[in-house]
């Protein structure tokens, strides 16, 4: 019986995540053998599965998608991508249920440096902090009152059974969330023809588009810039790119609407127009 290991990140969410797939994959695959491995965040997450798939440690890497670098070592692909949950980000408030409504000088917790200066670039009045903890620490500085509200991606809180402490979804025009937010990857190596067949297996092909349309905007815009976007389905089966670019002073907002068979141009071709709209303004 051929035999396929998978391999996850440690961490709560990342586990359940790779669980949920698992169960999928095992109930596809019958006649394979298909095992779970937690890879030790030695290195930075992104390296070290990565590095286990470059290895042959692994033939399968389960991440989410916001955490997966757009531009993957040679030899590695995206083969597929799950049905996307919420994209959204989450505040959590004990109550409080916009970010207008929190008072001058109101203490947010952000778990990015991204989320960091998408906040900071809308709302200059509040205090923000990075944190460093986990999911449980930082909701126990929310319920200790060291802060005063944190941001989290909702499908995180929805993934570990906490959907009480979402307090509001956060309008994506309003708090743009990073590419692939929501969604789950499964990557592979290119020359691994059954690791390729049995990811593909689980391949959300509308979620994959999504996904291809944020990727391609997010590759297409270089630093110092932090980037947010979020590809929907249209009524009439298309695609439709929102995204923003933020600096250290403004963010920028656009969106572009077109064919969801050209996802990953549609994503490139807003960045340049993005990026020439900055040039112009500057």
């Amino acid at each position: 019986m051929a035999r396929i290991v998978m391999g996850n990140l440690g961490g709560a969410l990342a586990v359940i995540q790779s669980r949920e797939v698992l169960a999928e994959l095992t109930s596809e695959w019958s006649d394979v053998t298909i095992i779970q491995r937690t890879i030790r965040n030695d290195q930075s997450g992104d390296e070290a599965l990565l590095a286990a798939l470059q290895e042959g440690v692994i033939n399968i890497g389960i991440q989410r998608i916001d955490q997966i670098p757009t531009a993957l070592p040679d030899g590695i692909v995206l083969a597929a991508v799950t049905r996307r949950l919420e994209p959204r980000s989450a505040l959590v408030a004990r109550g409080t249920k916009h970010l207008d409504d929190l008072a001058e000088n109101a203490t947010i917790g952000v778990m990015t440096d991204r989320d960091g200066s998408v906040l900071n670039s809308g709302h200059k009045r509040f205090q923000i902090t990075r944190l460093s903890g986990n999911l449980e620490e930082n909701l126990g500085l929310l319920a200790s009152r060291e802060i005063t509200a944190l941001i989290v991606p909702a499908s995180t809180l929805l993934a570990l059974d906490l959907r009480p402490h979402i307090d509001a979804l956060l309008d994506h025009e309003t708090f743009c969330p990073p590419p692939g937010q929501g969604a789950v990857g499964l990557l592979v190596r290119e020359d691994d023809d059954l690791a390729i067949d049995i990811a593909y297996s689980l391949q959300h092909r509308p979620s994959f588009e999504r996904i291809s349309a944020e990727r391609s905007f997010a590759s297409s815009v270089a630093a110092p810039y932090q980037v947010g976007a979020l590809a929907t389905l249209t009524d009439d089966g298309g695609l439709k790119l929102f995204a923003t670019i933020t600096d250290p002073t403004t963010t920028l907002k656009a969106s572009l609407i077109g064919k969801i068979d050209r996802a990953g141009q549609l994503g490139k071709e807003l960045a340049e127009d993005m990026l020439e709209q900055l040039a112009a303004a500057n």
